[in-house]
């Protein structure tokens, strides 16, 4: 009985190191054809502007100009489209990371504030917070929402640890993690006081000095200077 369990044990260890990578962030994600791209495109805005209570197929084709029997050919449920719709606004994120990590400096300090102004400009844009506070909320209520949420997060903050890593090579791999949970964790608050009418931050330039000033002092601690 006891080998038997461990037999069974080891088999799904097995399994579940075969298991593919969540599809976001899988390098052999198929790509979407034109038609069900323009389909995801229209979700995304329909998402944007009415949140997951206003999101429905029909909502979706009088969106993208097309007949609710055309969306059902790509997507044959709501729940299809909702995905489909995550997948890609998250995945152009990915993209997004990609890019920059082309793009940016080699020296690691200049690294990682390039990714703050990226990510800052993103935490500042309306239609980025519209997306991301519906999607919380709808993370609340969807354990499959929730789990991509959780992928996306993950995902994020492995970046982030890259950056602050460069920066700070003395650092060890768990405290650039750590690190790289509280810059997350402000650069998501920071959404709540960036919205249209805000008093509390002058201008975009302002806020980006404020964030790279404390993410300078937050990885900067005594003997890693």
């Amino acid at each position: 009985m006891v080998r038997s369990t461990a037999r069974v044990k080891a088999k799904r260890a097995t399994r579940a190191r075969k298991e593919p990578a969540p599809r976001l962030f899988a390098a052999d994600r198929p790509p979407l054809s034109a038609g069900a791209m323009r389909i995801v495109r229209a979700a995304i805005r329909l998402f944007i502007k009415a949140g997951s209570a206003g999101f429905t197929t029909r909502g979706v084709a009088k969106e993208a100009g097309l007949s609710l029997g055309a969306v059902q050919h790509f997507f044959r449920t709501r729940d299809q489209l909702m995905a489909a719709m995550l997948e890609q606004f998250l995945s152009d994120y990915r993209q997004a990371y990609d890019r920059l990590a082309v793009e940016l400096p080699f020296n690691g300090e200049a690294r990682l504030m390039g990714a703050l102004d990226y990510l800052v400009a993103d935490a500042w844009r309306p239609d980025a917070r519209r997306f991301f506070f519906n999607l919380y909320a709808l993370s609340c209520h969807s354990s499959s929402v929730a789990r991509l949420f959780n992928q996306v997060y993950a995902h994020h903050r492995r970046r982030i640890a890259g950056f602050i890593g460069a920066a700070r090579p003395s650092l060890s791999e768990q405290q650039c993690y750590d690190f790289a949970l509280e810059v997350a964790a402000l650069l998501e608050g920071l959404m709540i006081y960036t919205a249209p009418g805000a008093a509390s931050v002058r201008s975009r330039e302002h806020l980006t000095e404020l964030v790279k000033d404390s993410v300078q002092r937050l990885i900067t601690l005594p003997g890693h200077r």
